[in-house]
């Protein structure tokens, strides 16, 4: 990338005349035309001898102590990184801005990092009163409740001095949480009345399983904007199909095999299978989501990287085995003190506190493993056109962060969770890092609604289906 030839004027104009002889004395060959010919028009400016015998005679002289006395290659392919940059120290304090000013690259990158404004005290009036409302009208308003949600946790996310904005209709939200409850509810109990409405239920499923995931990234992409602009997803249906399907048929293969086989020993197979092939699923969708995001009419993209999501999986397996034992010792020891307190026994009491003490374990030990290695191999293969994205999220932190938050929350029941909710959104959104050539204000103004996004839009708000990923 080449400098402008305002800049070329301005970089040689607040250089000395010792410094233009020691550039002059490089040759034209180590310049361009045009930075070669604005050489010697400031020479020539300041009455400085630019012929070859002149430069020689100069050269001769005994040098000054503060003259430059290398130089470099070329810098942006036109000019030659001289002493100009070494001025600096020795230069006054009025000369400074000038000089930093003329010393930057086209080539500079531009970080920008998010920030996050939230506080548990704000967040904690809006979940009160989402949990209160929510169980008074039997999980109705629920659906308002994710808008308030995510209206504030979006409004308190500032990249670049603007904010991101949801605007969710919980209208359809409820008509998607309302499909998805018919759909669980026939997948649950349809293998219950008999085999063959089990697997009409299940063929129902992979047929619209597909679609529904469009409709839910869809909308959840086109209901949030940044800077006045809203995000878009353009995936076609055959593409989805072609995506989703193998991934949802595989997910479902393990206890379909033993429904039909009555539990025979076949559903280890296809268990192990579908064990093997996690991290290429994973792997899988979130590549189909980051391809088909848009932003303003242009198309994120995302580098393949199956061998690390496996990379991945495979150490943080290893964890998964460590938080097994830790937990089955906690369990041994709860399940002896148990036996010995005359508390009521409830063998269902037990199965629950169990399970809930083995869950917490996995999720504290292993999660902040997995999701900050994901995130930072997501994030840095992940592109914007110029714009590149980067995460500094760190298992470690991550883990002390979320070993606070479980405790804290169960100490006092639950009501944490709003402060453990905006702890943990503060630290992952303030280590993402926006990086381009350019300002990001500069690329967003070049940045256009596609035609299609009004249309697009009103597709979303059909179905508001959360699918986490």
């Amino acid at each position: 990338m080449s400098i402008t030839e305002s800049q070329l004027r301005e970089q040689y104009g607040n250089a000395s005349d010792e410094e233009l002889l020691f550039l002059a004395r490089q040759g034209s060959s180590q310049y361009t035309d045009t930075a070669w010919a604005l050489l010697r028009e400031e020479m020539t400016r300041r009455g400085l001898p630019p012929t070859p015998e002149a430069q020689r005679s100069e050269s001769s002289e005994e040098p000054r102590a503060d003259a430059p006395v290398a130089l470099p290659l070329a810098r942006w392919g036109e000019v030659p990184d001289s002493g100009i940059p070494e001025r600096c120290e020795k230069s006054s304090d009025e000369d400074l801005p000038a000089l930093a000013e003329s010393e930057t690259s086209p080539l500079t990158r531009h970080v920008a990092s998010a920030r996050f404004t939230g506080r548990g005290g704000e967040y904690f009036r809006i979940w009160v009163v989402n949990l209160l409302v929510t169980l008074l009208t039997l999980g109705l308003y629920s659906a308002w409740a994710k808008v308030r949600k995510a209206k504030y946790f979006r409004q308190n996310t500032w990249l670049d001095g603007h904010v991101f904005g949801y605007h969710g209709n919980p209208v359809a939200i409820l008509r998607g949480r309302l499909l998805a409850l018919v759909l669980l509810a026939a997948y649950t109990w349809a293998f219950q009345f008999s085999n063959r409405a089990g697997l009409l239920t299940v063929t129902t499923l992979c047929a619209v399983g597909p679609w529904l995931f469009i409709r839910a990234q869809r909308f959840a992409l086109a209901n949030t904007s940044f800077r006045g602009l809203r995000f878009g997803f353009r995936a076609r249906a055959g593409e989805a199909y072609g995506t989703v399907l193998p991934v949802l048929a595989l997910w479902l293969l393990p206890e379909v095999t033993e429904t039909l086989t009555s539990g025979k020993g076949w559903f280890s197979i296809p268990a192990l299978v579908l064990g093997l092939a996690f991290p290429w699923m994973h792997h899988r969708l979130k590549a189909f989501q980051r391809r088909n995001a848009v932003y303003g009419g242009r198309q994120f993209t995302f580098t393949s990287a199956t061998g690390h999501f496996y990379a991945v999986y495979i150490k943080g397996f290893g964890l998964v085995l460590v938080a097994g034992v830790v937990a089955g010792v906690v369990i041994a020891w709860f399940s002896a003190w148990m036996r010995e307190s005359p508390t009521v026994r409830s063998w269902f009491l037990e199965t629950l506190i169990y399970g809930t003490i083995a869950g917490l374990l996995v999720y504290v030990v292993a999660g902040p493993y997995y999701a900050a290695r994901l995130q930072q191999i997501v994030w840095s293969r992940t592109r914007l056109g110029d714009i590149r994205f980067r995460t500094e999220i760190q298992a470690l932190p991550l883990f002390r962060l979320v070993l606070k938050n479980v405790a804290l929350t169960v100490l006092t029941c639950g009501l944490y969770w709003p402060w453990a909710a905006v702890a943990l959104a503060r630290y992952r959104v303030e280590c993402v890092r926006v990086e381009s050539d350019v300002p990001l204000s500069a690329l967003a103004a070049s940045l256009e609604t596609h035609p299609g996004s009004a249309a697009g839009e009103g597709a979303a708000d059909a179905f508001g289906i959360d699918i986490g990923l």
